[in-house]
């Protein structure tokens, strides 16, 4: 039996996005091949990780993300690296951090790997334009959501309705969305730390408003339970779980209209600039007021949502593996 270890990075309070995926997807997995999953330490720890995980003698190695420099130390034409996106090169880095990071982090474990998968087009496009990779060396394998997102049905409160938005870091465009809110009657709940700009915006613009952090996963599928409309309306993204975990739990989403965004939420979505506060507005008032409107977008998220289900996404990474294993 084909035997595949998933390897994940070290665990954090409030960083379990891409672990939460993989374990969708290992459960999946396990119905045709064997899967262990390994977390790995620290830095400092990468060389008792490489030998652990060399005694495992596996089929394939699979970095699941975040952790690329740990592919030096596999076997080569056994090991599989998934990149996420590249926004911390192109946004967060300056001078020779950037310089450094571009190639240890990226160019090179990309170079270095068997295969390389990509969780969007949006995605590849970025590491083909900006680092200079070649097409061939990537294949885009989509993310999941977790199986805990099932549709709940809500009665939706257009006269109070729970917005919920998921995500607070500059990308997120906060700002831009809690501007679109000012004057409306509504509660905002904001799933992430904010800074003290984003309070006193919130403050001044009268905002009812709901921050909740370092919340578990059942918090989190509790959240999009308790909430009438998500927005996702962000500047940039790898993928956007949130898209797919909103349209499975069968709550209408307002989102950004361009991609990786506009692509995987499809019809099943109100979309719109991301730099356009009033069209922002429009979109929400429009999922407020027009149940007929709201309704399809629903109907449309939930048929959407099932492009991304575990067993979809399992399937393609199975595939992946028995390829490379040949």
């Amino acid at each position: 039996m084909l035997k595949v270890v998933l390897v994940y990075r070290q665990s954090r309070p409030g960083a379990y996005s891409i672990e939460a995926l993989f374990h969708a997807i290992a459960d999946e997995l396990r119905k045709e091949i064997e899967v262990i999953e390994y977390e790995a330490g620290g830095r400092l720890s990468m060389l008792q990780d490489a030998r652990n995980l060399r005694k495992l003698d596996a089929d394939v190695y699979h970095i699941t993300g975040d952790i690329n420099y740990l592919i030096f130390l596999l076997p080569r034409k056994k090991t599989v690296v998934t990149i996420h996106d590249i926004g911390h090169y192109l946004y967060g880095l300056r001078g020779i951090k950037r310089w450094i990071y571009k190639w240890l982090w990226l160019v090179l474990p990309i170079r270095w790997a068997a295969s390389v998968t990509t969780v969007s087009k949006a995605t590849t496009d970025n590491i083909i334009e900006f680092l200079g990779i070649d097409e061939e060396y990537l294949t885009t394998i989509d993310n999941c959501y977790s199986p805990m997102f099932r549709y709940e049905p809500r009665n939706f409160n257009p006269g109070y309705p729970v917005i919920l938005q998921v995500g607070t870091k500059p990308y997120k465009n906060v700002p831009r969305l809690v501007a679109a809110l000012q004057g409306l009657t509504c509660k905002l709940v904001l799933i992430g730390e904010i800074d003290e700009p984003t309070r006193k915006q919130l403050q001044k613009c009268g905002t009812d408003y709901e921050n909740r952090i370092n919340l578990s996963r059942e918090e989190i599928v509790q959240a999009y339970i308790d909430c009438d409309l998500v927005t996702f309306i962000s500047l940039g993204e790898g993928f956007g779980v949130p898209i797919i975990e909103a349209q499975a739990s069968g709550r209408p989403l307002v989102t950004a209209n361009i991609p990786p965004m506009s692509d995987v939420a499809g019809p099943g979505s109100c979309q719109v600039s991301p730099l356009d506060e009033t069209a922002m507005r429009s979109a929400i008032l429009r999922i407020i007021n027009d149940e007929a409107y709201r309704a399809r977008v629903v109907e449309a998220g939930l048929h959407n949502a099932e492009k991304y289900s575990p067993q979809s996404i399992a399937k393609q990474y199975r595939e992946l593996y028995q390829r490379m294993s040949y």
